[in-house]
């Protein structure tokens, strides 16, 4: 039996083994009654430039733009009810709902 074949398809499962790691966050926080901060990236780390909206609940965008160079974003908290959509690329969009915000 030849151990090459497996050898070399362990090898490939374990390069693969990083790019499934790759998994997008978002959170957000109060900066005061009236101001919202959300920031967002990949595996924890910040990545500026994110499209992130903030929507009503009938899905029009209220508030719409890109994480800055901190990868943040600050907006008026609207008022009515709201979600944001963090949107880190094809599958990886987060999504925070206003409720949760802290």
């Amino acid at each position: 039996m030849n151990a090459i074949p497996y050898a070399l398809a362990a090898g490939l499962l374990l390069a693969a083994a990083p790019a499934l790691a790759h998994h997008p966050f978002g959170e957000c926080a109060h900066l005061n009654p009236e101001t919202v901060r959300c920031s967002g990236g990949f595996d924890e780390k910040p990545i500026p430039g994110l499209r992130i909206d903030v929507l009503d609940g009938d899905d029009n965008i209220l508030i719409g733009g890109r994480l800055d160079a901190q990868a943040s974003f600050t907006f008026e908290r609207p008022a009515v009810p709201f979600y944001v959509l963090i949107d880190a690329g094809p599958g990886h969009v987060v999504e925070i709902d206003g409720e949760e915000v802290k």
